[in-house]
């Protein structure tokens, strides 16, 4: 089964409450009412976020955590790369580990797991946050991207 993480999602929903005022500060505390997570795992995350410089962190008494980066150049594949690290289907495709499997020598569908990953990348990659935060968007991204695909599909 092919599973985001709970935290890579409970990251992009941290990201995408965030992104609704790209110029405010959250606490932890008020990202935890508007999400319902637990403070502990919201402070594990942002570390993360923050050290990708996606999100900042200000200290003091009115500090809390800002976005950086602006929604629209955060894609879902960079939140699961900063979480989880590369997505992966096989070991023969995890970045540097190409050898770790005893078949690799002798394996025909190596090759062809790498389009397969890279082709789950790519459609990570191409959502971005302002579009999981705006469902709206995405829908009209997605029905505006498979317009030529269905006038090509039509039988005259």
């Amino acid at each position: 089964m092919i599973k985001v993480s709970r935290m890579a999602d409970y990251a992009i929903l941290i990201v995408c409450k965030m992104s609704r005022d790209e110029n405010k500060v959250y606490s932890a505390h008020d990202i935890s009412l508007n999400t319902s997570l637990k403070i502990t795992t919201i402070s594990k995350i942002l570390t993360k976020l923050t050290k990708a410089n996606i999100t900042s962190s200000i200290r003091g008494v009115s500090g809390g955590y800002k976005l950086v980066t602006q929604a629209k150049d955060i894609s879902v594949g960079n939140i699961i790369d900063i979480i989880d690290g590369k997505v992966a289907l096989t070991v023969c495709v995890e970045e540097g580990d190409h050898n770790n499997c005893d078949l690799v020598s002798m394996c025909p569908s190596q090759s062809n797991w790498q389009i397969i990953n890279n082709k789950i990348q790519e459609a990570l990659n191409s959502v971005n946050i302002e579009e999981m935060a705006n469902p709206f968007i995405a829908n009209l991204k997605y029905k505006e991207s498979n317009k030529d695909s269905f006038k090509n599909n039509i039988v005259e």
